[in-house]
């Protein structure tokens, strides 16, 4: 009877050991779709990177490579946290995909997955997709945006600018049909963009989802003079105010004011910022190179404004993004939510975008705000800021 009882302890024993091992993951690249209210498919690809260690995402759009690496498994089940943008997937392992829930703190989208399919967009890509590659003024009714293509081996790429910053990086393919569709996806930014083409400069039916519920119509004509306001002139300093007075905490608790030496004769970016913006990303990492490349004559200050507002708490969503962006500056916690920014920076006048950056020169003066970053999504837009940045950075540090 004793052995009996061994026995049964063995078997039992082998019987959840195989029971705990799971459904295996497959590595390389899988296709996701997520889907809107409407159960509309925002389709995007990943690679995953399987270790006897860890497990690696990479979101891929185009050239641009977006490194998840908070991946955990419990059973079937798999949990992967954005770095960024307070996001998540619930994902249930099965023989052939994946399946659950990606997760923002306003809506839950439903997503499934399956491995080895590297086309985003299972239709093959008409012969004439070039016709769509230059720059467009769309119209959404009541506002305008311009998108920014290009096209190669049949592959649409590209960005949409807006007054407030661009959309980060699209991927997508025009078919023989003359339907143009692009897809965004980065963990902060889930858009669909969809339009006919007709002849070479005109899209109609133009309809573009983002998010789980958000879907704007219109159309867009070619336009390859198209403009946006002045990002320079939308935001300015109230009468009477030259500089901030400030004081703010850095990340290890010392406060920080403009009006401190190590600020004394440099030029001072102060970049107004959060974590859970996309476009805070790119000029994190863009601030990041420019203050190696001009230091010491250049100071980049961030401010902090993220959607908790304790200091802890506030400091732990900040440093998501230093982490991602490997940011080498110092970062500020406002200890404001980006709601409350006025009581923050009273001085400001016509806030409207996260980020904006200040210019501040060698004795202390604002010179320029810029509301909004267009990064390298945009291209050619990108350079031309880039230069502007670069130029007038420049003609600061030699304003004696």
């Amino acid at each position: 009877m004793k052995r009996f009882y061994i026995l049964l302890l063995i078997v039992s024993t082998l019987a959840v050991s195989c029971t705990n091992k799971g459904k295996e993951l497959t590595s390389g690249t899988w296709r996701a779709l997520l889907y809107t209210s409407d159960s509309t498919e925002i389709p995007f690809n990943f690679n995953l990177k399987l270790s006897e260690t860890d497990t690696i995402m990479e979101i891929i759009t185009g050239d641009n490579i977006y490194t998840v690496k908070e991946i955990h498994r419990r059973g079937d089940s798999l949990f992967i946290t954005m770095p960024l943008f307070s996001s998540s997937f619930e994902l249930e392992i099965g023989d052939d995909s994946l399946e659950g829930k990606f997760i923002r703190s306003t809506y839950d989208m439903n997503v499934k997955a399956y491995p080895g399919i590297e086309r985003r967009f299972m239709a093959d890509p008409s012969e004439n997709s070039s016709m769509v590659a230059g720059r467009w003024l769309v119209n959404l009714g009541k506002r305008e945006i311009i998108g920014e293509f290009a096209e190669k081996d049949g592959k649409v790429t590209g960005s949409f600018l807006t007054p407030t910053g661009d959309y980060r990086f699209f991927e997508g393919i025009m078919e023989d049909t003359g339907e143009l569709t692009m897809s965004c996806f980065d963990g902060g930014f889930i858009r669909l963009f969809k339009a006919k083409v007709v002849g070479k400069d005109s899209l109609a039916d133009v309809v573009l989802y983002s998010g789980y519920n958000t879907i704007e119509m219109g159309f867009a004509q070619r336009k390859e003079d198209a403009t946006l306001p002045d990002a320079y002139s939308v935001t300015g300093m109230k009468s009477g105010y030259t500089t901030f007075g400030f004081s703010f905490p850095d990340l290890n608790g010392t406060a920080v004011a403009l009006n401190s030496e190590r600020f004394r004769d440099k030029v001072v970016i102060l970049q107004i910022s959060g974590s859970w913006c996309p476009n805070c990303l790119d000029e994190s990492r863009f601030l990041s190179e420019m203050k190696s490349k001009f230091e010491p004559s250049l100071e980049v200050v961030a401010l902090a404004f993220e959607r908790v507002e304790e200091y802890s708490a506030a400091k732990k969503e900040a440093m998501k993004l230093v982490d991602a962006a490997n940011i080498n500056y110092d970062v500020l916690i406002t200890g404001h939510s980006p709601s409350r920014l006025k009581d923050a920076l009273p001085e400001l006048e016509n806030f409207k975008a996260f980020p904006t950056t200040v210019y501040i020169d060698r004795k202390g003066v604002v010179r320029r705000i810029h509301s909004g970053f267009n990064g390298p999504g945009t291209g050619v837009h990108y350079q031309k800021f880039r230069e502007e940045f670069i130029s007038f950075v420049e003609s600061l540090i030699e304003d004696k």
